[in-house]
């Protein structure tokens, strides 16, 4: 497995509007698919998961500040868990080997609770907050898990 950070601006697309991926990646608020535009901050890396020859999805870090950034994961459905879990913790590593990132943080609603277990125990985060109704899914004011990881 390895990873690549990528401008490839039309490949994010592709990956972020994914049917499978699409609904899941954002609130009430989120755009129809055919009118989301990437965010082309250069500040902000996103990177490709590839294992041989095939592209698994990607992560997307946006930084907070120089030392915190917040992880974003767009990982494609029907992969085995052991993988998705394998890219989860190896990206971490890669993250503080090629950036500046000090501490990386997620927020996670509730209503996603895949994600939740993703983060905690995939990326080794660890929860250190809640964030009462701050995000609206489906009609559904509701709370996101706040987690986090230090590089040391």
């Amino acid at each position: 497995m390895h990873f690549e950070r990528t401008t490839d601006y039309s490949l994010i697309r592709q990956i972020l509007t994914d049917p499978d991926l699409y609904g899941r990646m954002g609130d009430d608020f989120l755009p129809p698919r055919k009118d989301f535009l990437v965010n082309t901050h250069p500040a902000i890396w996103y990177v490709l998961v590839v294992e041989g020859c095939k592209l698994l999805g990607m992560f997307g870090f946006f930084p907070e500040n120089e030392i915190c950034w917040a992880a974003h994961v767009a990982l494609f459905r029907g992969i085995h868990p052991r993988v998705t879990h394998q890219a989860g913790e190896e990206i971490v590593e890669w993250l503080w080997r090629n950036t500046s990132c000090e501490r990386l943080i997620a927020s996670v609603p509730l209503s996603n609770p895949a994600a939740v277990r993703f983060g905690l125990r995939a990326m080794g985060l660890v929860r250190y907050g809640v964030n009462p109704r701050s995000f609206l899914k489906n009609g559904i004011l509701q709370s996101q898990i706040l987690m986090g990881r230090s590089r040391l």
